[in-house]
């Protein structure tokens, strides 16, 4: 049987940062949570030492978008890969069809996303740092059955 944190099924999002030179990054992100109504704030774990975790600490910005099953592929290059040495946007645009907003990529297969603004940053004795957003706009997408961890494991993306 799993260790008892990793039963749940939770649903599988991707965070889309940019640098301060532009350049756009993608990562998986399972951590997600809202945890407030007014303002409306999510609460998103980030893995230490990653480019995602730079971009958010430097440019306070972010899109993050709720997967569909049919994106379970982009685990292989989001959250496999690191960006600071791939080039994961150029590797996703030879397969997916990406549209922009705010000049923040996202997948046009995505359930939806949210734009965000980053407000906090807390530090933890783990391996994950927690970044606290605001959110300024959603929009849905699809209405595609969503990628969960158990799908990923299921089909063999994670074990």
């Amino acid at each position: 049987m799993r260790k008892l944190w990793n039963r749940p099924s939770v649903p599988v999002w991707s965070l889309v940062t940019r640098d301060t030179d532009g350049n756009i990054n993608m990562n998986i992100c399972t951590y997600v949570t809202s945890i407030s109504l007014q303002p409306k704030l999510m609460l998103i774990a980030l893995y230490a030492g990653t480019k995602t975790l730079k971009n958010v600490l430097e440019t306070k910005q972010g899109l993050l978008q709720l997967l569909t099953e049919e994106l379970a592929p982009v685990v292989r290059v989001c959250g496999r890969t690191t960006g600071h040495t791939t080039d994961k946007i150029a590797r996703l645009k030879k397969r997916y069809l990406l549209s922009e907003v705010d000049g923040f990529l996202y997948f046009t297969q995505a359930a939806g996303y949210v734009t965000l603004s980053f407000k906090d940053v807390i530090s933890t004795e783990g391996d994950h740092i927690l970044a606290i957003a605001e959110v300024i706009h959603t929009k849905n997408l699809n209405d595609l059955p969503l990628l969960t961890t158990d799908y990923l494991k299921k089909h063999k993306f994670v074990r």
